[in-house]
């Protein structure tokens, strides 16, 4: 492709017989997880040049006026194209937060995507916000509680959003009525598209606050329901294609293709952040794909012949320095972001029950990291444990805890930490509390979350990776079933197993409306304090992490603090950084494609 685009791989031909002629080509344009980056980013990279020994390397990727500009040399080069985002857009990143996602809805609308389906963190800046962005003409209520509590608008997308597994539930108002249809049909060139969307069903979990108005669908055969019963309509709606675009995530979306009655051609995932070089082939007859995050752009090429088959392509496109930014999004870019580079921005966060604030250029150099700096692993990453460990270390608590985010940012040993960069690390308002936690209670809270990152039954995963932890050793089975995966817990300090008696002091963060008994989200702990920074304020888990990189010092040992003796493969060494198996099909007589 023109522009110095690289095509990472191609999945060649997959699906029906390539005999016949063409009918006409469609090409589907794959972004998800936007993230609301803006501007190009290092990115680690999976390095497979040697199959034996994978290793990973730092690579300078995204940017969306790059991203445009990828755009618009696919689409220059095909008759027909469908630009799609799914996935999480307006949340992410410091700009985000501050303006509920307003700041990124201008240059994202300028990409000229066709159709999309908003991620889990789409929803978190509440559900006022959320029916706003969304679904603004349903909610006259909102726009005046909107008014009067923030006093400026909700920015919306410029093209159709997805996702009728989402209801609203206000009492008297709208309850039943769907946020956003679930199914759209598009014409491209005499042929009919079929498009079924499916928004995140966590939301919940994240926050019940988030979900205030909102009943999300769950559980695997309701979803089983949902794609046949639409995916049936829209056949007999006379579409040529049908695709679904999920933000399930891959590992759940691969399970629902391999459970599914066939008529689906083409499942695009997002949420889980993969990268699938090679589309994953499915018992209905459906492919499942997923581009990783923004440094990517997924291309499926998609020929109808004339004996009514069809043949796939599949490539990745990577958003690499060498691709010339668009000017008219590089424009808009600069402008979202110039009041977020002066002196004192001078913003306060629009979250309830938050007080952070922005007082200093995102720009600002905090200081250097103090080891590789990245989330790139679901079981222990090097900034969980440079966090949880720092804690600990700064309150003397038995354990720490933090959260399992996917979202990072990616910063080299002793290359310089912003103020943006602390942002993506945690662009979220809890701050830090401390409370003291049972052996019993830790170990069925660790099973919990273990069963949610590692469930070989894809519907038990929930959230991000394995949160951070300090202090307790683990030693696992990740092949063994849930509740079952712990062989033995033992405190770091003086390898003495944890006892079901023993009770541990834990410094973790709190979050706005959590049950009094919960700890980023996680239950049963008591006697919980919320811990003040040194100006006797509150401390929000972000203003710990800039300051401890501010005060340098001793650089805790990132030694691994987890064993796993099932020999699961983990990433950079596994394609999938959280384990993708067999998937877990409960319908008698479909014949499973084994596990990647």
């Amino acid at each position: 492709m023109a522009g110095g685009m690289l095509a990472l791989a191609c999945g060649g031909a997959l699906g029906a017989s390539t005999q016949g002629s063409s009918r006409g080509e469609i090409v589907f344009i794959h972004l998800n997880d936007l993230h609301a980056n803006l501007t190009p980013h290092k990115d680690l990279v999976r390095d497979s040049s040697d199959p034996g020994e994978p290793t990973t390397r730092v690579q300078t990727r995204g940017g969306l006026a790059r991203i445009a500009t990828a755009i618009q040399q696919i689409r220059g080069s095909a008759q027909r194209s469908v630009l799609m985002n799914i996935g999480d857009t307006y949340h992410g990143g410091v700009e985000a937060l501050y303006s509920r996602g307003n700041a990124i809805v201008a240059p994202v609308n300028a990409l000229g995507i066709d159709i999309g389906v908003p991620g889990n963190w789409d929803f978190a800046y509440g559900p006022i916000t959320t029916r706003l962005r969304y679904n603004p003409e349903s909610a006259p209520l909102s726009r005046l509680v909107n008014q009067l509590m923030f006093g400026e608008p909700v920015a919306s997308p410029n093209y159709p959003l997805l996702g009728g597994n989402v209801t609203t539930s206000v009492p008297l108002l709208d309850r039943g009525a769907p946020l956003l249809p679930p199914t759209h049909m598009m014409s491209l060139g005499g042929h009919d598209v079929g498009f079924i969307g499916i928004t995140s069903d966590i939301i919940p979990r994240m926050s019940p606050m988030l979900a205030l108005g909102f009943e999300f669908l769950q559980g695997e055969q309701a979803y089983q329901d949902y794609i046949n019963a639409h995916a049936s309509t829209l056949r007999q709606q006379g579409a040529d294609l049908i695709v679904v675009m999920s933000e399930l995530g891959l590992h759940k979306d691969w399970q629902l293709a391999n459970a599914i009655e066939s008529g689906v051609d083409v499942i695009f995932s997002a949420h889980t952040h993969e990268i699938t070089t090679q589309p994953l082939e499915s018992a209905s007859g459906a492919l499942v794909v997923e581009a990783g995050n923004d440094g990517l752009l997924g291309v499926m090429t998609v020929n109808l012949r004339g004996d009514g088959s069809k043949h796939f392509d599949w490539s990745l496109v990577q958003i690499h320095a060498d691709i010339e930014p668009d000017p008219e999004v590089l424009r808009l870019v600069k402008d979202a972001r110039a009041p977020f580079l002066v002196d004192n921005p001078g913003f306060s966060s629009p979250m309830p029950g938050s007080d952070m604030q922005l007082s200093e250029s995102i720009d600002t150099m905090i200081g250097l990291a103090p080891a590789s700096l990245h989330r790139r692993h679901a079981l222990e990453n090097p900034f969980n444990q440079f966090l949880s460990q720092s804690l600990r270390s700064h309150y003397g608590t038995d354990l720490a805890i933090t959260p399992g985010f996917r979202f990072d940012a990616v910063v080299p040993a002793g290359q310089g930490v912003t103020v943006e960069d602390s942002y993506r690390y945690l662009p979220v308002p809890p701050v830090l509390a401390r409370g003291v936690i049972t052996g019993k209670s830790l170990r069925a809270l660790l099973e919990f979350e273990l069963s949610r990152s590692f469930s070989v039954d894809a519907f038990d995963h929930s959230g991000g990776w394995l949160m951070g932890l300090s202090g307790v050793a683990l030693k696992l089975d990740l092949n063994a079933d849930n509740g079952h995966r712990i062989l033995h817990m033992r405190r770091v300090d003086d390898a003495s197993l944890i006892t079901d008696t023993d009770e541990l002091t834990v410094v973790s963060c709190l979050r706005p409306f959590d049950p009094s008994d919960a700890l980023c989200g996680n239950r049963g702990f008591a006697d919980i304090q919320e811990l003040e920074s040194p100006w006797g304020t509150e401390w929000p888990a972000r203003e710990f992490l800039q300051w401890r990189i501010e005060q340098g010092g001793p650089v805790p040992t990132l030694e691994h603090q987890i064993i796993d003796v099932s020999g699961t493969r983990l990433w950079p060494e596994s394609d999938y950084v959280q384990p993708l198996r067999a998937p877990v099909v409960r319908n008698t007589g479909i014949k499973l494609i084994e596990d990647k």
